[in-house]
């Protein structure tokens, strides 16, 4: 018995002695448009756009950063978050990058009526492995509102992909922020399209 004691001690003095080391933090990127990007205007001159909060499909509405390994499954990879919810950081983009080209955008909440409004959902948001190279892959669908008239000017799915210049998280991010600003441009040349100016 005494033997079997001073077994256990020496194990708990060792354990005590093994350097300690502090667990890894999660790293957050961001998901947002570069300082100058181009976005031509996309409402005419005078109106105003109210760009909704977007929406998230199932999957997709949480900051973790999902991939897709195998053609019927999801996972989030353990330490790697964008700063906020995908979706909420798009519409952020969309905001940012029409007021840059020049429309007059009032921010959800706002309490004043615009002349048009921009609904939109992320359908999926996600680093694809089943190719090699991985690829992001970026769905969002549109739908433009006349405020005024209560009509529903038009709809559009926005399916884009590029390949990430490595196959991790940090060549996905690089991706993703690329994908982000084709997104911004095209929704900006759909309300165009549909209000033709």
């Amino acid at each position: 018995m005494k033997h079997l004691i001073a077994a256990a001690l020496l194990s708990l003095l060792a354990a005590c002695s093994l350097p300690l080391t502090a667990p890894q933090a999660d790293i957050t990127h961001t998901l947002a448009l570069p300082a100058q990007a181009s976005i031509p205007l996309a409402i005419p001159v005078g109106s105003t756009i109210q760009v909704a909060t977007p929406t998230a499909a199932p999957g997709y509405d949480t900051a973790a950063m999902a991939y897709r390994p195998s053609a019927h499954e999801l996972r989030y990879f353990a330490r790697q978050r964008w700063i906020d919810r995908p979706a909420r950081l798009f519409g952020q983009a969309l905001m940012d990058g029409f007021s840059a080209g020049g429309a007059r955008v009032l921010a959800p909440g706002s309490g004043v009526r615009a002349d048009y409004r921009l609904l939109s959902e992320l359908l999926q948001l996600e680093q694809d492995f089943t190719r090699q190279p991985s690829r992001i892959l970026l769905s969002v669908r549109l739908q433009l509102v006349d405020v005024g008239k209560r009509r529903v000017l038009g709809s559009r799915t926005l399916r884009l992909e590029q390949a990430a210049a490595s196959d991790d998280p940090a060549g996905g991010v690089a991706a993703a922020n690329a994908l982000v600003q084709r997104a911004v441009v095209e929704s900006a040349g759909f309300c165009r399209e549909l209000l033709g100016n």
